[in-house]
């Protein structure tokens, strides 16, 4: 079977249906990158934005991956060949979704040999955020306690194993569906359909509150965050959740969200002493590389020294890309989606399996 790259591509902003897959030639790497042999991507949350083209920066017609594991088998022009041969892992923002892909060497960072490629394409987007969230966004030294909205998602998750492993007492809002994954990561459960999270934080805390809140919901949560905040405390804000139903954008929910979002004045935050600080990751990669491949491969060191236990929950082909977004929609799941782009679909006989399993020989471009 001659080989092809395959990979997904959303032409028009939609369902999960939208995603279908596409073969053409396996791409050549520009001057300062490097071919990488994919062999594990995340299914995010960004995905499902960029699914929806509601992803700033990222127009349609595009291919959804924020993040890869591969190996590197040819390397372009200025780059030290000796390169050639390393797993590594990439933030991608898009283009993941595929067998092979062309990545700057500046994002890439080695993967230790302790972890999986699944293991390490389960951390990469969701470590690097909740790292640089609790160690640069929030006021590190003095953590005490902190609460994190959708503590059983992959943030979530990643967020309970490093304020475990700092010693951090940690409160975690979650479906009752997933109290005990939270409480065996060391966090407080609260089932936030059956309580009122920040009086129960508040009530946990004897009225005192917590040094911080990571809210990847937005829009009115904001307001019950900013409650839940002992003084002189932060509420980290870094995702839009809150505006989407089932996984798709929905008009009016956008619309009562924006409306009914809180407003923050310099002078309420100044009377309050507690703040409000915003995070994107894409933003952080840009503006401060070093810091990116410093924390990318911290997190992947402590995966591999068993501090943080990235979770698998499920794995799809490309094929089954929109399996994968159906499931994300209904997040139902606990732990990573992941996107094994070698995987054959079912339907596939075991000999077209073994041959799409056979990737060519390392090169040198």
């Amino acid at each position: 079977m001659t080989q092809c790259n395959r990979r997904i591509l959303i032409e028009q902003a939609g369902g999960a249906e939208r995603l279908r897959v596409v073969e053409e030639a396996i791409p050549d790497p520009k001057p300062g990158e490097v071919r990488v042999r994919n062999e594990a991507c995340g299914v995010a949350f960004a995905d499902v934005l960029i699914r929806e083209g509601l992803y700033p920066g990222v127009a349609l017609p595009a291919t959804p991956g924020y993040e890869v594991v591969g190996t590197i088998e040819a390397a372009g022009v200025g780059v030290d060949e000796a390169m050639i041969g390393s797993r590594v892992a990439a933030l991608t923002v898009h283009g993941g979704y595929a067998r092979y892909l062309c990545v700057p060497t500046t994002d890439c960072v080695n993967v230790p040999e302790a972890l999986s490629s699944a293991q390490a394409a389960a951390i990469v987007l969701n470590g690097l955020t909740a790292y640089q969230m609790l160690v640069h966004v929030a006021p590190f030294s003095r953590l005490r306690s902190v609460l994190i909205h959708g503590a059983a998602g992959g943030v979530g998750s990643v967020l309970l194993d490093l304020a475990r492993w700092r010693g951090i007492q940690a409160y975690g809002s979650c479906s009752a569906g997933k109290v005990d994954f939270v409480a065996a990561k060391g966090g407080i459960p609260i089932d936030y359909r059956a309580a009122d999270v920040a009086g129960e934080v508040r009530r946990l805390t004897t009225g005192g509150g917590v040094d911080a809140v990571f809210d990847g919901l937005g829009g009115t949560s904001a307001a019950r965050s900013f409650k839940a905040l002992a003084s002189g405390g932060v509420c980290v804000l870094f995702g839009a959740q809150g505006a989407m139903q089932a996984g798709r954008r929905n008009p009016l929910k956008l619309a009562e969200e924006f409306v009914r979002q809180p407003r923050f004045s310099a002078l309420s935050l100044m009377l309050s002493n507690r703040g409000i600080a915003g995070y994107m990751i894409e933003a952080w990669k840009q503006t401060r590389p070093d810091l990116y491949r410093e924390d990318l491969g911290t997190v992947l060191a402590l995966a591999a020294a068993g501090h943080v236990d990235p979770i698998i929950a499920d794995t799809y082909g490309l094929d089954d890309a929109a399996t994968a977004h159906a499931a994300m929609n209904a997040a139902r799941h606990t732990g990573k989606l992941i996107i094994d782009p070698w995987r054959m679909a079912a339907s596939t006989t075991p000999r077209e399996r073994e041959a799409a399993s056979n990737g060519p020989s390392v090169s040198k471009s």
